[in-house]
Order: C-alpha cells, then sequence, then structure tokens
C-alpha cells in the first residue's frame, strides 16, 4: 500500500507530468443572420464555373464558422509545422487557415487557370506572385505573429486569411460553431475569438486540470469595432 502511494506521488511530481487543461466552446452570432449570395464570375465562368460560394460569413442556426481562437500569455510554446493553402476552383482553401509564428506556409495551385495571389501583411514578408497551371508549390516562412488578408489580382472574389498566431494554442470553429484548445498548460490566460467580418472578443481564462468551457457571441462586438 505505501509503494503504491509512494509510486503516485512519484509520479505526479515527475518534471514534464504537470496537470493540462482542454478549452471547448462554440461560437455563435445570436443576431439576424443570412446566407451571403454567392459570388458571380463573370467572363471567368468558363473555367471557375459561373458561381463561387461567398465564405466571408458563414452562419447556420447561429453557429458561426471559421472563427479563430487563439490563447495569449506566458510559457505557451510553439510547435512548428507544415501548413497548406492551395487555389481549388476558383477560391482558396481552406478560407480561413491558422498556424503557429516560425511555421511554414505551402502554397499551392491545383486550377487550370493562371492566379496571382497577393498577401496584405506588414509583420511578414508580402508574398505577390503569379501561378500557372501545374506550377510547383511557393513556400515562405511566416516568422511573427499577425492577421494576413489573401487576394487573387485576377479573379476579386477570391479572399482568404492565414491567421500568425504567437503559439500552437489555437483552433478555427466548424460547420456547428465549435472548437477545442486541448492540452493547455496551468496557468491564467486571455482567449482571443477573431471573425473577419464580426470583430474580435476576449475573454480571461483560468486553466487547471479538466475542461473549461467558453462560448463566445458575436453581437457583443461593438460595430465600431466590428467594421475595422
Amino acid at each position: 500500500m505505501k509503494f503504491a502511494l509512494y509510486l503516485i506521488l512519484a509520479l505526479l511530481l515527475a518534471p514534464g507530468l504537470a496537470f493540462s487543461g482542454t478549452i471547448k466552446g462554440a461560437t455563435i452570432f445570436s443576431g439576424e443572420g443570412h446566407p451571403l449570395a454567392m459570388h458571380k464570375t463573370g467572363k471567368y465562368k468558363r473555367a471557375c464555373g459561373s458561381e463561387v460560394p461567398n465564405e466571408t460569413l458563414i452562419i447556420d442556426n447561429k453557429r458561426l464558422k471559421n472563427v479563430v481562437l487563439s490563447l495569449h500569455g506566458k510559457n505557451l510554446k510553439s510547435t512548428t509545422g507544415e501548413y497548406h493553402l492551395d487555389q481549388k476552383k476558383c477560391r482558396y482553401e481552406p478560407h480561413v487557415l491558422a498556424m503557429p509564428v516560425d511555421s511554414e506556409l505551402k502554397i499551392h495551385t491545383s486550377d487550370p487557370v493562371n492566379h496571382n495571389i497577393h498577401t496584405y501583411s506588414f509583420d511578414n514578408d508580402p508574398i505577390n506572385i503569379m501561378f500557372i497551371p501545374n506550377q510547383e508549390a511557393y513556400s515562405q516562412d511566416m516568422e511573427e505573429a499577425e492577421i494576413i488578408k489573401v487576394e487573387c489580382d485576377l479573379h476579386s472574389w477570391m479572399t482568404a486569411w492565414v491567421v500568425v498566431t504567437p503559439n500552437s494554442y489555437f483552433a478555427i470553429s466548424s460547420d456547428d460553431g465549435s472548437y477545442e484548445v486541448p492540452d493547455v498548460p496551468p496557468g491564467k490566460y486571455k482567449l482571443t475569438a477573431w471573425h473577419e467580418t464580426l470583430g474580435s472578443l476576449t475573454k480571461d481564462v483560468n486553466i487547471k486540470d479538466g475542461t473549461v468551457r467558453i462560448n463566445f457571441d458575436f453581437l457583443e462586438v461593438p460595430q465600431q469595432e466590428a467594421r475595422k
């Protein structure tokens, strides 16, 4: 009995075995939300189809998709990786991409037509290059945390966002508005929820062992903030 107790204490006190928590929740817009009209492609319809979805605001039964949740605070590590953005059927896929700082962004094209990808960034080197069919992927390290708008100079409806986060504790809300940030070390942090159209909200979070539920309603964003 004493041996088992000592073993448990040893495991609890061992380096690297600190408790961690999980943040779960949902992102919603409880106001009036209506489906957005499709983008008309006009003279490009032969290559792109006559219509392309408008993904700037996707709400289903008040549940909000494509919200980036990012955690801010001390001692939050960043695990770098490789993240992919494709040009497919004359749209960017995914429409919203999140990646931790110092990770590699790889841009591809799967389309049989030309595109000119153009990123609007200030802290990272901007990208402004032409893609032709079957071109090899273009790679760039994103060294600073910032929110970057992506456009195509040839097709005005093509937009996307690359959100470079300061660490690896982030998530993007799914079709039903749900999100999950796992394995968060204990501590007090700020959790920010950002949406390209509706603005951003920030809440305090205290992580212990277990799950913390935090929901965001973007109706709470001041309208002057949402228009920035």
